[in-house]
């Protein structure tokens, strides 16, 4: 519980403090086909243990936020509390803050719980990038 709840403080204070962005879409089927692929990654590479693959789409304050040593500390914390990533069901997306925020419920190899997953997007330039990331 500690983990998540730290995890839960660190991503709020990277959000407030990342650049403003816009909303990545309009609709569910938008916003859905933008975020999957960029959650695909950060989930195998957590998965993996693969940092490059995990961190591929955070923005600079993200990637500053969590650097490769904590990545591992967390990683093998999920690991042990969860176990591994196996699926998951979009559940739609918010607008806060001129950010979207896309929304699944997870689950892992290790819990019977399901897990809420929260991906902050914003726009940067012609890509999109992670600005906050929560495992609930």
């Amino acid at each position: 519980m500690k983990i998540w709840c730290g995890l839960a403080i660190l991503a709020l204070v990277f959000w407030a403090l990342s650049p403003a962005g816009a909303v990545i879409g309009q609709t569910n089927k938008e916003v859905q086909a933008i975020a999957e692929p960029i959650l695909d990654a950060v989930l195998t590479g957590l998965n993996d243990g693969n940092y490059e693959l995990y961190a591929k789409y955070f923005d600079s304050t993200m990637k500053n936020a969590i650097p490769e040593k904590k990545f591992r500390q967390t990683s093998e914390d999920i690991a042990k509390k969860m176990g591994k990533y196996q699926s998951r069901t979009y559940l739609g997306f918010l607008k806060k803050a001129n950010l979207t925020v896309a929304i699944w419920k997870a689950r892992f190899s290790g819990s019977d719980d399901d897990v809420l997953v929260r991906l902050v997007l914003s726009p940067h330039g012609d890509k999109v990038e992670i600005a906050g990331l929560w495992f609930q």
